[in-house]
């Protein structure tokens, strides 16, 4: 029998899944790979890590079909975690909730547990490939860590706010992106920012909060390229942990 662990009062754990690109017939390919496919490898691996919380991050689908959205909650339910969710610009966010009712459908949702915050933030153009946060949502995003009192928080979004040095994605990253950095600068709360969109892994820090961009569930490019590289070591999701104290550890799961 599978032993069940124990959630910790003093550790959040979470695996982040972003960039599934699940078409609506599971026999049409993405970037030469199956989505399907590679999704559902990932799976063990997700769920022997049990997770307090997963956190998708967008671009769940590659066409905004109502069937790719089923076929990844479904799976996903098999982890035995609550489900956080963000559109990304591949998206149809009104299909979308209807699969993963609890995340950013308003601009921003927020949830807490173990002196965390966690703040969703919607950063698509409807129509568009890159991103934007705007004055009101940004506002928002400011009262709200202001209003958390000493608890930490973890920002996510679509769309990277600094360039992670692969030309064919920075040039959709999310625009204006000084304005939420200010936000990331104020706020002494904000310890990690994380992403999807950009197919890789990628990490630095600015001053002391973790900057994060996500590798894809279906296919990953090798980083610094100019055009789409396949990364041959496969698919891939982010898991955290987040300690009551602030620190923030972190890795990938692969396919078993």
């Amino acid at each position: 029998m599978k032993s069940v662990r124990r959630p910790s009062p003093h550790r959040l754990r979470i695996v982040q899944v972003s960039d599934c690109h699940l078409p609506f017939d599971p026999g049409t390919p993405y970037r030469g790979q199956s989505a399907d496919r590679n999704f559902a490898a990932l799976l063990p691996a997700i769920r022997h890590w049990q997770p307090d919380l997963i956190l998708v991050t967008g671009d769940v689908s590659e066409d905004g079909s109502a069937a790719a959205y089923g076929r990844v909650s479904a799976r996903l339910s098999t982890a035995g975690a609550p489900v956080l969710a963000l559109p990304g610009n591949h998206d149809d966010p009104a299909a979308m909730r209807s699969y993963f009712p609890v995340g950013a459908w308003d601009g921003m949702c927020v949830h807490r547990a173990r002196n965390w915050q966690l703040v969703l933030l919607d950063s698509t153009i409807p129509g568009d490939v890159p991103g934007r946060l705007g004055p009101d949502l940004l506002d928002r995003l400011d009262r709200c860590l202001a209003k958390g009192g000493e608890a930490h928080a973890l920002l996510a979004l679509h769309h990277q706010p600094v360039p992670v040095g692969s030309p064919w994605i920075d040039r959709y990253p999310l625009l204006e992106p000084e304005a939420f950095l200010e936000v990331v600068d104020r706020q002494p709360q904000v310890r990690g920012v994380i992403w999807g969109h950009v197919h890789q892994d990628f990490e630095t820090r600015r001053k002391d909060v973790l900057l994060l961009g996500s590798p894809s569930t279906v296919a990953n490019s090798l980083p610094g390229k100019s055009e789409f590289t396949l990364d041959l070591s496969g698919p891939s999701c982010r898991w955290l942990v987040l300690a009551t104290d602030g620190t923030i550890e972190t890795g990938l799961l692969r396919p078993s």
